[in-house]
């Protein structure tokens, strides 16, 4: 997950960089300047201190911006799903995927509950 999001990244600052540098108005010339406003976006924070002036410079914000709340989900999913393993091994709660199909158990047996 984390090479995926440093390649998003990389990728939508070289991006940008080719959209936006030669562009008038453009506010991000520079690779490192592309790559703090890549950072922002995609993390969702925003700070407005560069944005995209050109078209495809939207375009390629909008894709990231998606990206970025995909990745956000992402992160949140497995944190959630991992604290609740945590818990249901702490308490002893977990159960058996085979108590949960239709029909309980293939063996015949009962789940604990």
């Amino acid at each position: 997950m984390a090479f995926t999001s440093l390649l998003m990244v990389v990728m939508a600052s070289l991006a940008m960089l080719d959209a936006e540098q030669n562009a008038p108005g453009a506010n991000s010339t520079s690779f490192g300047d592309a790559m703090w406003w890549s950072m922002v976006t995609i993390t969702t924070v925003g700070y407005g201190d560069y944005y995209p002036v050109t078209g495809l410079g939207r375009g390629i914000a909008a894709v990231l911006m998606i990206c970025g709340l995909g990745l956000l989900g992402t992160i949140t999913a497995t944190l959630a799903s991992w604290f609740v393993e945590r818990v249901e091994e702490t308490v002893g709660t977990k159960r058996d995927d085979a108590a949960d199909t239709p029909g309980g158990p293939k063996d015949g047996s009962t789940p604990d509950n």
